[in-house]
């Protein structure tokens, strides 16, 4: 997935700008920790005033904080556009659109339950009563349980991804779910074959 960082920034400039001959962006923009992206977005370039060409080089220092839920370790960061505008003569404004490029969501952890919840098959609610891969017992029978699991649908999952990865025919999950409706934060019940 990509994320796109819009920044506005004034430039002042010491004397009056007169007309933009050239102008470039670069950066100088890393990932500080997964979290925190730091640097400089330098714009830079050369402008003409009475006949007089100049050139002016301004670093621009810039902090992106990305939202934890986010799996950063294969995402690039890239200026995907860069305009701007000169205003008061002597400043200008900079419009720029950074592209966090292969932004996902982080895997969710199995995470154990501390108490047992049952229900039965014919339970509609189940799937509202529920969080991610939490192990659910069936009480059908007081003597017998089965074992079910809560997988939520995470960004690029499939129904083939899906079956193949807990090893189930698409009858067993569409007995207690509608695949035809499998997109990401849907909560699917997987029957387990662990016993």
């Amino acid at each position: 997935m990509n994320k796109i960082v819009p920044f506005k920034k004034e430039i002042k400039f010491n004397e009056n700008i007169g007309e933009i001959t050239s102008i470039a962006l670069d950066d100088t923009l890393k990932f500080k920790d997964s979290n925190t992206i730091v640097g400089d977005l330098i714009v830079r370039g050369c402008h003409k005033y009475n006949d007089i060409e100049d050139s002016f080089s301004y670093p621009l220092p810039t902090t992106i904080t990305v939202d934890d839920k986010y799996d950063t370790k294969e995402t690039k960061i890239m200026i995907d556009d860069f305009y701007y505008e000169i205003v008061n003569d002597d400043t200008l404004i900079v419009k720029i659109d950074l592209v966090l490029d292969n932004l996902k969501f982080k895997e969710n952890e199995i995470v154990p339950i501390e108490e047992e919840i049952k229900f039965n098959r014919d339970d509609e609610k189940i799937q509202e009563e529920i969080i991610n891969e939490e192990i659910i017992q069936d009480n059908s029978n007081e003597k017998e349980y089965s074992v079910y699991r809560v997988y939520v649908v995470m960004e690029g999952d499939n129904l083939s991804k899906i079956l193949e990865k807990y090893n189930i025919t698409s009858e067993e999950l569409s007995h207690y779910n509608d695949i035809n409706n499998i997109k990401p934060g849907v909560k699917l019940i997987i029957p387990s074959l662990d016993e």
